[in-house]
């Protein structure tokens, strides 16, 4: 009898069910998705003319539900019939009205302590090569006082031991170029865990690993690093975001609203998250760095 009430819920009474459970409110998850308030209370109350686009409709949804810890996918499959097809998307002209807090946290002056801290790099670095230059001046002045008094044995001498630096510095590159070739042997792979198609493994990757993501037309992405969001937009058609993971990164999650659409490169190679070529749109990829 529950199967059969759960099957007459509509799919915004699912989501806030979902939500109340979670002991989320709207405002709660609005900091969550970075979604605006208004277009998660319209999915609630299925009004769905209110979102900027069809398209918007099945990604706002999948991320809500994702949230919320429901299966967006299945969510998406289950309640097709009562969604806007993806074919009749319209592309919005202006993402920032539809992201308005990402731009809201990009204009928050930085506090003091952070100006501080921004800056102490660049006077430890000015610090170190003023200390630099001083010692070589002071060395040039000793060496010039000592050449004025110093005899022809002792000229001999300073040739002898440049010859021994010329030496061990052709030693030391030769050693670097070695330990070059051993560490190029070492390629970048990315993998997938057995059969899956929505998780891979990232191996011999950068210490801070460069991702490109490109999009032949218009696409919502989302990338999460260790559970934080690191960046969410929409690109515009044939447009590209780079973005640079930080060096603790362990788990990636990307979430695409177009993925049939858009490509991904880690370090300037391609990520193919669609090995089966899934003719899904909205996906949800999880990528492990070792």
């Amino acid at each position: 009898m529950s199967e059969n009430n759960e099957e007459k819920t509509t799919i915004g009474a699912r989501l806030k069910a979902a939500r109340t459970a979670k002991g989320l409110t709207i405002d709660d998850l609005q900091q969550i998705t970075k979604i605006q308030k208004r277009y998660l209370i319209a999915i609630e109350d299925e009004q769905f003319d209110k979102l900027p686009g069809d398209f918007y409709v099945r990604a706002f949804v999948k991320q809500y539900a994702d949230t919320v810890d429901l299966d967006g996918n299945a969510l998406l499959e289950e309640y097709r019939d009562e969604l806007p097809s993806v074919h009749t998307e319209k592309i919005v002209d202006n993402v920032d009205e539809v992201q308005p807090t990402r731009v809201a946290s990009r204009e928050q002056p930085a506090s003091p302590a952070n100006r501080v801290r921004n800056y102490l790099p660049t006077i430890i670095i000015t610090a170190i090569v003023v200390l630099i230059l001083l010692f070589i001046w002071f060395m040039a002045v000793r060496t010039h006082a000592g050449s004025s008094s110093s005899t022809s044995a002792d000229s001999s001498s300073v040739q002898v031991s440049s010859s021994k630096k010329k030496v061990s510095s052709s030693k030391a590159s030769s050693s670097a170029k070695s330990s070059s070739k051993a560490s190029s042997t070492k390629e970048q792979t990315i993998k997938a865990n057995g059969s899956s198609d929505t998780a891979f493994t990232l191996t011999n990757g950068a210490d801070k690993n460069k991702v490109v993501i490109k999009s032949s037309k218009a696409a919502w992405t989302s990338v999460t690093t260790n559970g934080s969001q690191t960046w969410q937009g929409t690109l515009s058609a044939n447009g590209s975001h780079t973005l640079t993971l930080p060096s603790n990164a362990k788990t990636v999650k990307f979430q695409f609203g177009n993925a049939t659409e858009t490509t991904v490169t880690i370090n300037g190679k391609a990520f193919n998250f669609n090995p089966n070529n899934s003719s899904s749109k909205v996906r949800t990829i999880t990528l492990t760095i070792k």
